[in-house]
């Protein structure tokens, strides 16, 4: 079931709702249905040399895994 990101344009609230079905999703703030999706950050689990990379590119990770940057 996926999770969506809305903006309610009756309340001007950001939500998250998780859809289950076909039916147009309600604000649960206020209750309206004027919602319009919005586009999210798909979140992806990165693998340990993903991070030890993007840490390295920081100054070094710190995990004792080697992966300090060339002094």
């Amino acid at each position: 079931m996926p999770l969506y990101e809305y903006h309610c344009r009756s309340c001007d609230q950001t939500l998250e709702l998780l859809v289950r079905t076909s039916e147009p999703p309600k604000c649960s703030s206020c209750g309206g249905e004027q919602l319009t999706q919005l586009l999210s950050v798909v979140a992806t689990p990165a693998s340990s040399a993903d991070q030890c990379e993007i840490e390295s590119s920081r100054g070094a990770c710190g995990s004792g895994c080697g992966c300090f940057p060339d002094n």
